[in-house]
């Protein structure tokens, strides 16, 4: 199975999980396909674009913040209320905080209303992932506990996803072990691998002997190649 198949399919039960929470019970598989293909290249695209944006602000591949709210700009999932040109003009424009007095908190509470104007975007965004849809989308995935009399008894166990709760249900010696090594589980720690049957037990004892090995033939080609030089075809010395 490529990379590709796996990721979309573990990224299909999230996609009816979206769909249900919308209201739809059904859907023809290439439609599923379709929007799953759709999800799977825009979480490329905003990632890429992060890694990008975190490489030409500060020469690596590991993205702050910054970073990350600037690929959710290019990728239209925040929407400033100004371009950047307008910022420019208005930051230009408008009186710096150190005019304001700080009597009766006037300097605090301007600094206070340019923060909440300059990051609405972001607390809009915010406001949308924890909204009531993204709580149904959480409740059909199982990581929300419904709002009943047994919401109690719900919460005194672990909440957990689709793919946790599948890999527990086929690991009898658990998901850290089973799945270790692999795309779904923690990586694996490099241990020596033996072999046996063989005059050398690990692969680095195989590669130096081999390595010995070609470095006597070469030296011997090297020989025999001085020997051929100082000989006549006849078998005599050169120059006899």
């Amino acid at each position: 199975m490529s990379a590709n198949t796996l990721h979309n399919s573990l990224l299909r039960p999230a996609i009816l999980h979206i769909l249900r929470a919308a209201g739809f019970h059904s859907a023809r598989p290439s439609v599923l396909d379709t929007l799953t293909d759709i999800t799977a290249r825009y979480l490329m695209l905003l990632a890429s674009r992060t890694a990008t944006i975190a490489y030409s602000n500060h020469n690596t591949l590991e993205p702050d913040i910054t970073d990350v709210r600037m690929a959710l700009q290019d990728c239209s999932l925040l929407v400033p209320s100004l371009t950047a040109a307008e910022e420019a003009w208005k930051e230009a424009l408008r009186k710096p905080l150190e005019e304001y007095p700080e009597r009766n908190g006037l300097r605090a509470k301007e600094r206070m209303r340019r923060d909440e104007e300059d990051t609405r975007d972001v607390r809009e965004f915010v406001d949308w992932v924890r909204g009531e849809q993204n709580a149904e989308i959480r409740r059909i995935a199982g990581l929300e506990a419904p709002k009943t009399a047994e919401a109690a008894v719900i919460e005194a166990r672990e909440l957990e996803d689709y793919l946790t709760a599948l890999m527990k249900k086929h690991s009898k010696t658990g998901v850290e072990s089973r799945y270790q090594g692999t795309v779904l589980g923690q990586p694996a720690d490099a241990r020596p691998v033996r072999i046996e049957g063989g005059p050398v037990e690990t692969i680095q004892d195989w590669i130096i002997r081999t390595q010995q090995r070609a470095a006597k033939l070469d030296s011997l080609h090297e020989t025999n190649g001085h020997i051929m030089d100082s000989t006549d075809m006849n078998g005599h010395p050169a120059g006899s």
